[in-house]
């Protein structure tokens, strides 16, 4: 399926289409495994400058490489573009609905109460 870089006035739309553009502008075809391995190098890069921590603009730009990443090992295992974005949509919502009261941070990561 062709995408275009028609843009939607929705970032995250935006950012799926241009990453499956950017792919097939290179021919690659949808490989989990290499889908996978460049998904996990560009974790490790951006835990690298988070820990390093000095170069802000290396940790966002480190973030954004996973963020595509990301997308493309959906890609690659079938999910279909749209059943992603609503999955985000549904997630930020779940986030949203997140308070003191039905949450809480613990052990390094906001957990449900108890």
């Amino acid at each position: 399926m062709a995408h275009d870089n028609h843009h939607t006035n929705d970032p995250l739309r935006d950012l799926a289409h241009s990453t499956l553009t950017f792919y097939e502008r290179f021919g690659l075809q949808p490989d989990v495994a290499d889908m996978i391995q460049n998904f996990r190098e560009e974790v490790g890069e951006l835990v690298e400058a988070a820990q390093d921590g000095t170069d802000k603009q290396h940790i966002a730009e480190e973030a954004g490489d996973v963020f595509v990443t990301a997308i493309g090992v959906c890609w690659a295992s079938g999910v279909d573009i749209e059943q992603l974005v609503a999955q985000v949509y549904r997630v930020i919502a779940k986030n949203d609905a997140k308070n003191h009261e039905t949450h809480v941070y613990t052990d390094g990561k906001i957990r449900r109460r108890k």
